[in-house]
């Protein structure tokens, strides 16, 4: 069996992406050049090239341009007004102590001045960098971690859990197919989880200025009932709208979700087998 295969919902089906990244594509450039005399100059010329390589030039091109922002500081006012020379030296110092201590710092702290910094000793090993900060966001948006941040304070292992609760919930019934309906559970579950929040809060904030209400009454032995302050029936407001708020979110979400199965096209299956339509599993036989 294919470890890179898609195994379960939210799961990268990595072959499938490794095919369509490395999918060589041929794309035509024209050059125009205009000579002294006035006389024009026209060439075409075709490249092939593919989402890997166009991504990995991408990254050159930050490196190189967080090298020069470097060496751009130490010319200015603040970084000394040094000299362009000056400034590269003072640059591939700061390069130097960014390497001592890259190989230790959390890959979602990496800054593309440290990989200009490695790129400076080693331009393969920048680009093995850029892939584990590459992997880690792919762990981070399958695990639901990219989520949960969203969502609030996940700090805490249980409120973490909780978030991953309802998205496994979420997941367990619409098993969602693709990153498109994998981002559409995400949001289910931000939207569920906020709501689920500022429901809490609002009926807590009721709740407190009632009991604070009520120790009044009781120390000043008055009765009836006091209104809140106007500041205090605001933030009670607050709450139940921004709740309001979330729940509507999922519900859109959740109608779109839901059109987006009924309005998929038809599969034809002529050899029998299983296929997965929407969020059923169907056993095809081929007829006799």
């Amino acid at each position: 069996m294919n470890e890179t295969k898609k195994r379960y919902p939210f799961a990268i089906d990595r072959d499938k992406r490794r095919a369509r990244r490395n999918k060589l594509r041929r794309i035509e450039r024209s050059h125009r050049m205009t000579a002294k005399d006035g006389s024009i100059t026209e060439s075409n010329k075709f490249i092939e090239t593919n989402a890997e390589r166009a991504e990995s030039l991408s990254i050159v091109q930050e490196m190189a341009r967080a090298f020069a922002s470097t060496i751009e500081f130490y010319k200015s006012e603040m970084g000394g007004s040094k000299p362009h020379e000056e400034a590269v030296k003072e640059g591939l110092l700061r390069g130097e102590w960014r390497r001592g201590y890259v190989e230790g710092l959390e890959l979602e702290k990496v800054e593309w001045g440290h990989l200009a910094a490695v790129a400076e000793v080693s331009g393969s090993d920048a680009l093995r960098l850029w892939a584990r900060v590459r992997e880690a966001a792919d762990d981070d948006l399958e695990s639901g971690r990219r989520a949960a941040k969203v969502a609030g304070d996940n700090t805490e292992p249980f409120a973490y859990a909780q978030f991953l609760a309802i998205r496994d919930a979420f997941a367990d019934q619409w098993q969602p197919n693709g990153g498109i309906e994998s981002a559409m559970i995400d949001m289910m579950t931000i939207a569920f989880s906020l709501q689920m929040y500022w429901s809490e809060i609002a009926h807590r904030r009721s709740i407190e200025i009632h009991n604070n209400e009520e120790k009044e009454l009781s120390r000043y032995g008055n009765k009836g009932w006091k209104s809140p302050l106007q500041h205090e029936a605001n933030a009670i407001e607050q709450a139940y709208k921004l709740a309001d708020s979330y729940n509507r979110q999922f519900l859109r979400v959740l109608r779109q979700l839901r059109d987006l199965r009924r309005y998929a096209p038809v599969i034809i299956q002529n050899n029998g087998g299983q296929v997965n339509v929407g969020a059923q599993q169907v056993n095809v036989q081929k007829s006799e």
